[in-house]
This record gives structure tokens, sequence and C-alpha cells, in this order.
């Protein structure tokens, strides 16, 4: 990992920032472990144990992952079509289901013989409910999958890893793929959509789905914002954007909270408080 600078007095949002790419290592075409003349999903799964440590040494470059150009441009996304896609869709289901428990029809079984009416005032504290609990979602996607350590042996995980995350880690200034593109991130809510009907019934699934889905954007707003927003210093922005560049340049197996740091808490992944 790379050293963090010592803190100056009074330094400028732009002054961190500059900072950050500083801590950046330099590539040597010539020498680094990949061709960087060439796409690189198909070389890291090569680098095998040397693979963790080449990850995460950041780079301020773009980085090319496939030679056909239909596959590359569907990994690259802009910020802004997360809200486009998905607020739609958040709004028309946060009607559906208010219409929906209005009907007066939806019960929460405590046991097979008592249940309690879902009244349709209830919806906003289940579409906050899911919000919350897309928070845990979102810190065990970013601990256990995107920054699982995948066998040195095994190729394909490898492979799979880096286009995961691992590409991410090892060029964090990509502003073009800071958030899901909306094909990936569709699968993964009808993963999570078909679950939950299977275990509560339509209208309070479907709440707690569309607040998690809520919660998901904004997941992807704020991460976009903590790569590239100046938030005001001492701000709860600020302290999030601090601690997620500890987690890129100092810390990667801690600091897994994107949105809140609520979750390192319990499972013991708290960033050291430290001087920045």
């Amino acid at each position: 990992t790379l050293r963090l600078r010592k803190k100056i007095p009074e330094s400028t949002t732009e002054e961190e920032e500059t900072s950050a790419i500083n801590k950046c290592s330099k590539v040597d075409e010539e020498t680094d472990l990949v061709d960087w003349r060439k796409p690189l999903a198909w070389q890291v799964g090569y680098l095998r144990e040397k693979y963790d440590t080449w990850v995460h040494q950041p780079v301020d470059r773009p980085i090319r992952l496939f030679e056909n150009d239909f596959f590359e441009a569907n990994t690259k996304t802009s910020w802004y079509m997360v809200p486009i896609v998905w607020m739609p869709i958040v709004i028309y289901l946060s009607w559906y289901c208010y219409t929906l428990l209005a009907q007066e029809t939806t019960r929460l079984f405590i046991t097979s013989d008592y249940s309690i009416l879902v009244h349709k005032y209830s919806f906003p504290f289940i579409f906050m409910l899911g919000m919350f609990l897309w928070s845990f979602v979102e810190y065990c996607i970013h601990r256990f999958v995107f920054h699982m350590r995948p066998p040195a042996h095994n190729y394909y995980l490898i492979t799979l890893h880096f286009l995961l995350h691992g590409q991410h880690h090892k060029s964090p200034f990509d502003g073009s793929r800071l958030v899901f593109p909306p094909s990936l991130a569709a699968i993964a809510a009808g993963v999570f959509y078909l679950i939950l009907m299977q275990v509560m019934s339509e209208g309070l699934g479907t709440s707690l789905f569309v607040g998690g889905m809520c919660g998901y954007v904004v997941y992807d707003m704020i991460h976009y914002y903590l790569h590239y927003g100046s938030p005001q210093k001492d701000s709860y922005l600020y302290g999030l954007k601090a601690y997620h560049v500890k987690h890129h340049f100092e810390h990667q197996r801690a600091g897994f909270g994107i949105t809140t740091r609520f979750w390192d808490h319990p499972f013991n992944t708290v960033i050291p408080e430290q001087t920045f």
C-alpha cells in the first residue's frame, strides 16, 4: 500500500484531490506485469499470486478491458444514467405499493394463526426500512464479493474479481466506471426481488424492494460524488470522502461502508481514526 502524505494545514479541496492523484503509481509500460497496450481483462488472471498486490497499486489512467468495442462500451456508464433509469421505476413502484396497501389485504403473518394488517400509512416506514437494509447489502457486497481474495491458482476468479471491482481499485479516477451499468444492476435487482417475493407478500416485499432500490440509487450517486465531488470541509460527505480515500490508498481491507460507516462498527472493519 502507499503511505498517506502528512497533513498540510488549511489544505484546500483541490490540494487534497491532487494529493490523492499523486498517491497513484506510475506505470512503466516496459516493466509492468501487464501489457497496457492491450486489453487487461484476459491478462490479469495470469498474475496469480502477484495479482492482489498489483491490483491495489492505483494508477491514474484509463483501463481498456476488452478488444471488442461493443463489450467495452457496455462496461462504461455515465453517472446520470443511474437516476434516469431507476428513479422512474422507484416512483412508479412507490405509487403501486401505496395503492396495493390501500386495499387493506396485505398482512404480516407472525404465526400461522396470527397476523397484522399492513396499513397504507406504514408504506413510508417500510420504504425507509428497505433503504436501511440496502445499506447492509451494500456493505456485504463490497466486503465479501468485491473484496474477496481470489485463489492465486484460479484464473477465472481473478478475472471475475477484476471485472467486478479490481479495475476500480486499479484505476480509481476512471469516471466512466464508478457506477453500475443498468444491465448488471437489473440482474442483481431481479434476484433480490425474487427472493423477497418468496418470503413475503407482494405488498410488503415490493415496498421493501422499492426502498432498497432507492437506497441503491443514493449509494451510486454518493460513490460517484466521493470520487469527483468537492464537499464542504467538516461536512458529513467530506468525512465520507476522506474515509473512502483511505480505503483506496491505505486500508483496502477495511472501510467497506460507502454511504455510511454504520456497518463497519459491528463487523470491526472501521478504519482507525488518524490524521488525514
